[in-house]
C-alpha cells in the first residue's frame, strides 16, 4: 500500500480476465454456490450412450442407440438402395464369402443389392461396431457385464470401435445439426487400460502405432472411394472370372462380373457412372438464365444457333412453362489451353441458320456462344478436397497427454499435365496437453468443451467459420485450453449423393476411422484406395473401457460439468466431499 501512495496510485482499475483457466478464478476452491441440475433438454443434450443401460442395445452389442435425441431432428422415412456401395467398407453391410464362388455372387449382391430402410420418426443417433470385409484387420470389442467388481456393464475396446452417421446428403434426414449456435461439448467415462490379451489378428494400432488412442472422431469417415477409374485387377488372358487352360494370368480372389466400370446408377432419371467423370444435375428455375441461353427464334433454321446441349437452348419467353429444367453436365478437364480469342476471331457470325465460317482450320463454326475449350471427361477426382478441415479426431496418448488431430490444407496448388488444378496434399495440425493429464488403469470423466461467439440461425447458414476455445476437463477440473481453435463444420463429399451414403457427417466412438483401408469394390481391392491421408492419420483406436458418452449442442457450463461428475462419481469409485459440487 505504501508503494501505491508513494507513486500516487490512488485509483485502482481491476478487470476479470476470462483467459485460459478462468474457471479456477471464479471458484478457486472448486466449490461454488451455484445450483446446477445438469443439462437434460433435447435442444441441448442430444446423444447419450450408457453401456450399463440395456435400452441402447438391439440384438447384441454390435448396434447401439442413443437414449436421448435432438428436438429438431428430421426423419420422414427413407429407403437407401445404394448403401451397399459404401456401407460394406466399415461393416454396416456384411456378407459371407462362399467357398468355390469364383464369381463372388455374395459380394456383388452386397455391393449392389443391399437396401436399408430407415423407419420414419426414429430420431436417435445409431452407431454400429466397425468390422472389415478384406480380412486384413480385426476389430475386437466386448461388452463386459455388470458384476460386484465393476462399475456396471461397459464396452472393452481392444481394437474395435463404433461408428454412425447423423445426416444423409441429398435428403432431409438429420438427427444432429451440422453447426451449433455457440458451443458443443462431449462427455466420456473412459478407462485407458491395456487388458486385451487373448485376441488374435492384426488391429489398426499394430500397423499405425502413432494413431493409437483415438477415442472420438468427427467428419467424413473416408475419402471418396470412386475418385479414380478402377478397371479391376485381372488382365491379359483372364476371361470373365475364370482362367482358361494354359493361361498364366492370376485370377482375383474377389473377381466379379460386372466390373466397376460397368456399373451406373439412376438419379432422378439421370444415368450416373460409378467412376469419374462427375455428373452434375442442376435444376434451373431462374427464368432470366433460361431466356438468356435461348435463341430468339425466327424463320427457317434461325432457332438452331442456341444452346440445345444444356437443355435450355430451345426455350424462349414464348415456350418456357415456368417449371424447373434439369441441366446435366459432365465435369471436364481442359486438355488444350489455346488462346480462345484466336479461335473466336476466326469464326464468322454467319447468316440466319448458318453459324459457319472458316472450316479449313477446324474453328470455322466456333463462336463465343459455342466454344468451350478443348476438354475431355475427368478420369480422376481430387479426393483431398473432401477431407480438408473435414477430419478431426481426439486422442489420449500412452503418456497420458490428451489433444486433437486435424487434417487441413498445405496452402499450395499445382497444375497437372491435364490442366486441372490440384491441392498438393494435406497437412496435420495437432496439439496435446502435458503428459499425465489422463491416468491409466482408472476411470476418468473427460469433457471436451468448445465455445465461440454466438450465431443465429441465419448466420449459421451464411456466416464464415469461427474460432473459439477448446477446453479439456478431467474429473471436472480444467486441465488444458486450446486457443484459436477453428470451428468444425462437417460437409458432404464432392460426389453424387448416391455414391456417398453414410460416409460424411460421421461420428466415431472409441476410435478414429478406417479411411479406405478395408474398402471393398468390384473385381478386387483397388490399391489406389490404400495409404490415403485419412487411413494414414486416423486408423487407430482407444484401448480400454468406455462406459458412457454424452454430446451437447449448447454450452455445458463449468457448474454443469461439476454436477455431472458428482452425479456419477460414486458409480466409478471416486469419492468427493459431501458438501462439494454445486
Amino acid at each position: 500500500m505504501g508503494n501505491i501512495k508513494n507513486f500516487n496510485f490512488n485509483k485502482l482499475d481491476l478487470k476479470l480476465s476470462n483467459s485460459d483457466y478462468w474457471d479456477f478464478f471464479l471458484a478457486t476452491d472448486e466449490y461454488g454456490s451455484e445450483v446446477c441440475s445438469g443439462v437434460t433438454s433435447g435442444d441441448c443434450f442430444v446423444v447419450w450412450y450408457d453401456f450399463n443401460n440395456t435400452n441402447i442395445y438391439s440384438g447384441g452389442s454390435e448396434t447401439i442407440y442413443s437414449l436421448v435425441s435432438w428436438d429438431n431432428a428430421v426423419n420422414t422415412g427413407y429407403t437407401l438402395n445404394t448403401i451397399g456401395l459404401t456401407g460394406i467398407d466399415n461393416g454396416l453391410v456384411t456378407f459371407d464369402k462362399q467357398s468355390g464362388d469364383t464369381s463372388n455372387v455374395a459380394l456383388l449382391s452386397a455391393l449392389t443389392g443391399t437396401t436399408k430402410i430407415i423407419l420414419s420418426g426414429d430420431s436417435r443417433l445409431v452407431m454400429n461396431a466397425v468390422t472389415g470385409t478384406t480380412g486384413l484387420y480385426t476389430y475386437p470389442l466386448d461388452l463386459i457385464p455388470s458384476s460386484a467388481s465393476t462399475v456396471g456393464a461397459y464396452s472393452q475396446l481392444c481394437g474395435g470401435f463404433y461408428q454412425g452417421y447423423y445426416k444423409l446428403d441429398g435428403n432431409s434426414y438429420e438427427v444432429l445439426p451440422v453447426r451449433v449456435n455457440q458451443a458443443w461439448s462431449a462427455e466420456f467415462w473412459l478407462n485407458p487400460q491395456d487388458n486385451c490379451s487373448g485376441y488374435t489378428g492384426t488391429t489398426l494400432n499394430d500397423d499405425y502405432i502413432d494413431n493409437k488412442g483415438f477415442f472420438f472422431y468427427m467428419g467424413t469417415r473416408a475419402e471418396n472411394k470412386f475418385w479414380d477409374t478402377f478397371d479391376g485387377v485381372d488382365s491379359g488372358c483372364t476371361s470373365g472370372c475364370t482362367v482358361p487352360s494354359g493361361c498364366t494370368d492370376v485370377l482375383s480372389e474377389w473377381c466379379t462380373i460386372p466390373k466397376e466400370t460397368d456399373i451406373s446408377l439412376i438419379d432422378n432419371g439421370v444415368t450416373i457412372p460409378l467412376n469419374p467423370p462427375l455428373i452434375d444435375v442442376e435444376l434451373i428455375t431462374n427464368q432470366f438464365l433460361i431466356y438468356g441461353r435461348a435463341s430468339s427464334g425466327g424463320t427457317g433454321n434461325c432457332g438452331s444457333c442456341g444452346r440445345p446441349y444444356d437443355g435450355l437452348g430451345t426455350q424462349t419467353v414464348s415456350t418456357y412453362d415456368g417449371n424447373g429444367i434439369e441441366v446435366i453436365t459432365r465435369r471436364q478437364e481442359v486438355t488444350n489451353k489455346t488462346n480462345p480469342f484466336l479461335i473466336y476471331g476466326r469464326a464468322s457470325t454467319g447468316g440466319c441458320g448458318n453459324c459457319g465460317g472458316r472450316e479449313s482450320d477446324g474453328f470455322g463454326r466456333e463462336t463465343t456462344a459455342t466454344f468451350s475449350g478443348f476438354t475431355s471427361d475427368e478420369t480422376t477426382l481430387d479426393y483431398n478436397i473432401d477431407i480438408i478441415d473435414n477430419a478431426l479426431g481426439f486422442r489420449i496418448k500412452d503418456d497420458g497427454s490428451i489433444g486433437y488431430r486435424l487434417l487441413t490444407v498445405t496452402g499450395s496448388c499445382v497444375t497437372a499435365s491435364t490442366g486441372t488444378n490440384y491441392i498438393t496434399g494435406v497437412t496435420i495440425e495437432e496439439s496435446y496437453s502435458a503428459s499425465g493429464t489422463v491416468s491409466a488403469d482408472t476411470w476418468s470423466y473427460i469433457t471436451l468443451r468448445f465455445v465461440t461467439n454466438y450465431y443465429d440461425e441465419c448466420e449459421l447458414i451464411h456466416g464464415k467459420r469461427r474460432t473459439g476455445k477448446l477446453m479439456v476437463y478431467v474429473n471436472a477440473r480444467l486441465k488444458h485450453v486450446f486457443n484459436d481453435f477453428d470451428e468444425f463444420i462437417a460437409r458432404r463429399l464432392n460426389e453424387n449423393r448416391l455414391k456417398q451414403v453414410g460416409v460424411p457427417f460421421n461420428f466415431s466412438l472409441g476410435g478414429g476411422t478406417q479411411g479406405l483401408i478395408d474398402s471393398q469394390t468390384f473385381d478386387g481391392l483397388d490399391m489406389g484406395d490404400r495409404n490415403l491421408p485419412i487411413q494414414e492419420n486416423f486408423a487407430g483406436t482407444f484401448i480400454g473401457g468406455i462406459s458412457q458418452f454424452k454430446f451437447n449442442i449448447c454450452d455445458l457450463s463449468f457448474c454443469d460439468i461439476k454436477y455431472n461428475f458428482a452425479s456419477d462419481a460414486e458409480r466409478y469409485g471416486i469419492t468427493i466431499p459431501n458438501y462439494g459440487y454445486c
